[in-house]
């Protein structure tokens, strides 16, 4: 946020953490939000010789006790789209320019705004193929070039700058083994991923076993990066090759996420299908317990769910895998790994995250159909064919050396108990086909 200051022209910069942020952000996210404003406050220092006041409170008891003190007369922020902060910054807005402040906000967060894409009956779309053809070219007669902001005149404040946005538990310690926020990182990350790996998306993306994704999704969810900036260096340093384009329909995907959580009552908790309202979903803490830790005795969704214990990312071919295991093979709701997500992911997404799992739940926009049950051993087979993914979580297979005996322990039976006796490994806590069977059932009760 930018506080303009009338008399000498100047700027004050400005983050309020208050109750809508604190609950669009997670345990996980919390570690990355405490390391990007750190980042973000010494950059300001060294740039513009003034610290980022960070303030946590409502902001607008925070905005007019600052108006007030350093006599603001123009605020500026970038929008945002859920409902909870459409409403907030609605009420922001009104009362702050009924008290003479004035208020402009931007988009700095997306290609387009959602409104600006509607399909031929001035609808929102629900099918991401058309949304997307329709969203690029949106984009793309905007012409939009990347302006620097070089030098700009910034008056200093009198405020404490302690503050302290870390959970409580330490868990998040050795995510700095494998992150750098910030936006000098997100940056050089953009640039290396198109110099050596987007050429290879289309192939490479689904392989959890060659971690060749771009991992930006942190840096734009704390808007360390833009939408824009990926687009416009990928649009003049590449041809727009078939991997190319996959890649930039994931950015799409984004696009696509926000347009639904802006015309949704709530997409993290309210299907946009209505009849999955009366889905026969089961509940058992402790099946949920076993797949959050896991312990489900599938090796590849279990080695998924410790990676994102330990990283706060899980590979996005993975999280499909242990989406559909927990909604079709347990049949529990889809709103539980999403709140699991948003506890555990450094990328949780308010929009991409809920879209995501209402699309592996069957339930959501142009979602994938309730009967499509991701079987994780055909999965292991596909896409990780030497088992190098799972061993790298779960080395106390080893021992089974081959990939089709690792893919499936339980069938090793001599091998497989003594991993049980060792307690080194797990039994299956469902049989897959048994529970595809079952989960299918269930979705003809509600057909």
């Amino acid at each position: 946020m930018l506080a303009l200051q009338q008399s000498q022209s100047s700027a004050l910069f400005l983050y309020i953490y208050d109750s809508v942020e604190s609950q669009a952000t997670g345990m996980a996210g919390h570690w990355w939000l405490h390391e990007s404003l750190k980042k973000l406050q010494k950059d300001y220092q060294v740039r513009f010789g003034a610290s980022l006041i960070i303030k946590e409170g409502e902001a607008l008891e925070v905005l007019q006790k600052i108006i007030k003190k350093y006599q603001i007369h123009q605020v500026i922020w970038n929008r945002l789209y859920s409902p909870k902060t459409i409403k907030r910054d609605t009420l922001v807005k009104k009362i702050l320019q009924e008290q003479g402040t004035k208020v402009e906000t931007f988009n700095g967060h997306l290609l387009n705004e959602p409104w600006e894409v509607q399909n031929n009956s001035g609808q929102y779309f629900k099918v991401f193929t058309p949304y997307w053809r329709k969203a690029f070219e949106v984009y793309q007669s905007k012409k939009e070039k990347i302006i620097k902001l070089n030098s700009l005149n910034v008056f200093k404040h009198q405020e404490k700058l302690t503050w302290n946005f870390l959970p409580g538990k330490k868990w998040y310690k050795k995510f700095s083994q494998y992150w750098i926020p910030g936006e000098k990182a997100a940056n050089q990350k953009l640039i290396q991923y198109l110099k050596n790996d987007i050429d290879v998306y289309k192939d490479a993306r689904d392989r959890p076993d060659l971690d060749l994704t771009s991992k930006l999704s942190p840096h734009l969810r704390f808007g360390e990066i833009s939408p824009r900036t990926i687009v416009l260096n990928i649009l003049k340093s590449k041809k727009l090759t078939t991997s190319v384009l996959t890649y930039l329909s994931e950015i799409g995907w984004r696009e696509f996420s926000y347009s639904l959580l802006y015309y949704s009552k709530d997409l993290a908790s309210v299907p946009i299908n209505q009849k999955f309202q009366n889905f026969p979903w089961r509940k058992s803490e402790k099946d949920l317990d076993l797949w959050k830790k896991g312990q489900t005795g599938i090796p590849l969704v279990d080695a998924a769910m410790k990676q994102i214990y330990k990283k706060g990312w899980m590979h996005n071919r993975l999280r499909m895998v242990v989406g559909s295991f927990l909604v079709k093979n347990l049949l529990l709701n889809w709103t539980l790994g999403e709140q699991y997500f948003q506890e555990t992911l450094l990328d949780y997404d308010e929009a991409s995250n809920a879209a995501g799992w209402q699309w592996i739940a069957g339930c959501g926009a142009d979602a994938s159909p309730y009967f499509r049950v991701f079987n994780p051993i055909l999965q292991s087979e596909r896409f990780d064919p030497e088992a190098k993914f799972i061993l790298q979580y779960l080395p106390q297979l080893q021992a089974l050396q081959k990939p089709s005996s690792i893919f499936q322990p339980y069938l090793q039976e001599q091998e497989f108990q003594s991993l049980l006796k060792q307690k080194l490994y797990y039994a299956p806590i469902v049989d897959l086909k048994d529970s595809r069977n079952r989960a299918l059932e269930a979705y003809q009760k509600i057909k």
